[in-house]
């Protein structure tokens, strides 16, 4: 076989690691980190660990001992520098390794705000346990926090800076919060939420630049004129994909990352990419897109581990995704579309609801909050396809089990068997 590479080490190229000893993999696995830290779970990041509820050892993703055992060759602080195609080696401190196998799980990086100030001390992005260790010391010290963009980050953010006691402003370029991943009646209710915990919004707000003192952040300035005093400022405005190694090996991109397919393909023979870096048509999604979750790493992760082990099942699972701010556990399934019908469970102001969208009489999305019963069913009918009962769904009282047509309970049966 020869050495499976992989390059990055976070939940993808991880779950690839392991999931290639699993398939059957018996020779050498190399697994790159630029980090010099062990492998550990993301999510945290911008919660449980900036906020002091878990420290570095707890939120790993596997234990160091893990890595030896399985004979996956860790490499820590060892970031890829290139990768020869033609000689199917790469290139890294150490030296050359060659590979018979190539597998890219370089991630995304924190996009940029390009604003005068951005390199002043106190303002910071978030994307790796380094940028969350440097952000929670700042919050120990700040008054005065505000956070550019009202994606999952930057809310997961002010709710922990909310929490610690800080004056918390939000800045929101667009007109409401999340609104290329909510429908706008989750993210009102996260406005709402929010602002009853005591953070800010300003909505259709440009930074024009970031003030300081002595090389330290003191206000940032909007494009009105107007500042906000802040000893420290987050910048989340999304994140792109680490594409510099598959520029350089001329792979095929699309949706701003590297063009997969079900296996994890690329268009590259014996290449591989899987995680926030991959680009493909996910069967429940009307185009190709990147999607920047965990569970879409670890999934693509092991159909990669499959393939290159002589397995032919591609990805196929549900999209799914969920973000933790205060008491509430928001929760998503499937991708929503414009126009959707839109169906709600439950009573907002109760802090536990479901919102589902269905085309065609059919579940292709559902917007949970702390109705984790209805996450998990919704993940099961959007894969099922099945025809929905629209009365029955609109009842938090019925099951969502229970709302599925009965020509398609039947049909479900009986393709089950006895």
């Amino acid at each position: 076989m020869g050495a499976a590479v992989i390059v990055g080490a976070s939940h993808a190229g991880v779950q690839a690691a392991l999931s290639l000893r699993q398939s059957g993999w018996q020779d050498e696995i190399v697994l790159f980190s630029a980090e010099t830290d062990h492998p550990y779970h993301r999510p945290p990041l911008s919660k449980a660990f900036l906020a002091g509820e878990k420290d570095a050892g707890q939120i790993l993703l596997r234990s160091p001992d893990l890595y030896r055992d399985q004979q996956i060759d860790l490499r820590l602080g060892e970031p890829v520098e290139a990768i020869d195609r033609a000689g199917r080696f790469v290139t890294s401190k150490s030296g050359r390794q060659p590979y018979s196998t190539l597998l890219l799980a370089t991630g995304s990086r924190a996009r940029r705000l390009a604003a005068p100030g951005a390199d002043l001390d106190g303002v910071f992005t978030l994307r790796s346990l380094r940028d969350s260790r440097a952000i929670k010391d700042a919050l120990a010290a700040a008054g005065s926090v505000v956070i550019v963009g009202g994606g999952f980050i930057g809310l997961e953010v002010a709710s922990t800076s909310a929490k610690l006691g800080r004056k918390t402003t939000v800045l929101e370029a667009l007109p409401t919060l999340l609104s290329r991943a909510l429908p706008p009646a989750v993210g009102d209710f996260l406005r709402s939420y929010h602002e009853g915990k005591g953070v800010r919004f300003r909505f259709g707000a440009q930074v024009a630049g970031f003030e300081g003192e002595g090389g330290r952040l003191r206000a940032v300035r909007l494009a009105d004129g107007s500042t906000i005093a802040a000893d420290m400022a987050l910048v989340g405005i999304g994140g792109e994909a680490d594409l510099d190694l598959a520029k350089d090996l001329g792979l095929r991109l699309s949706a701003g990352g590297i063009e997969v397919d079900a296996h994890g393909r690329t268009s590259a023979e014996g290449i591989y990419a899987m995680g926030d870096v991959a680009g493909f048509q996910n069967a429940f999604a009307p185009a190709s897109m990147r999607l920047e979750s965990v569970q879409n790493a670890v999934d693509q992760a092991k159909a990669a581990a499959a393939h290159i082990c002589g397995g032919d099942a591609g990805l196929t699972a549900v999209p799914w995704f969920w973000t933790d701010q205060y008491d509430l556990k928001v929760q998503m399934a499937g991708i929503g579309r414009p126009g959707a019908v839109e169906i709600l469970r439950g009573d907002p102001s109760t802090g536990a609801f479901t919102l589902l969208q269905l085309v065609d009489g059919r579940l292709i999305a559902a917007h949970s909050v702390n109705r984790a019963a209805d996450h998990m069913m919704a993940r099961r009918l959007i894969a099922e396809r099945v025809p929905i009962d629209v009365a029955a769904a609109a009842d938090a009282a019925t099951p969502l089990a229970k709302a599925v047509l009965a020509e398609a309970t039947t049909s479900r049966m009986a393709t089950a068997g006895p």
